[in-house]
């Protein structure tokens, strides 16, 4: 059984994780250079499949198969971060990328407590 503070640590990546996807979306559809959405949506994807393997994770309640899940998720916040760099690169509104950004790199410290 999942502990209320991996619980807690869980739902706040989460919520981070979709506030990313939410402004990678509108600049997604704001992008006028079709490589640069194709980026863009590279990175939500990336973001989505993270998203989807905390949603999972949320329900898991054998503690085996939640260790497991975790040490993936703990695994793909490489991923998050090379992409949060990439990021930085294709949003031109500085203060758009520093919140995706922010958002990212809050949701790679809740993952990193997930015990």
């Amino acid at each position: 059984m999942t502990s209320t503070m991996s619980q807690q640590n869980i739902l706040n990546a989460i919520q981070a994780i979709q506030n990313a996807a939410n402004l990678l979306t509108s600049q997604i559809s704001d992008a006028t250079d079709p490589v640069s959405a194709i980026k863009l949506n590279h990175a939500y994807q990336q973001l989505n499949a993270c998203l989807s393997q905390l949603l999972q994770l949320q329900n898991v309640r054998d503690d085996a198969t939640f260790k497991s899940s975790v040490a993936n998720i703990k695994a793909q916040t490489n991923t998050l971060q090379t992409d949060e760099k990439s990021i930085k690169g294709l949003i031109s509104d500085v203060g758009t990328a520093t919140k995706v950004l922010g958002y990212v790199a809050d949701a790679v410290g809740f993952i990193a407590k997930i015990a």
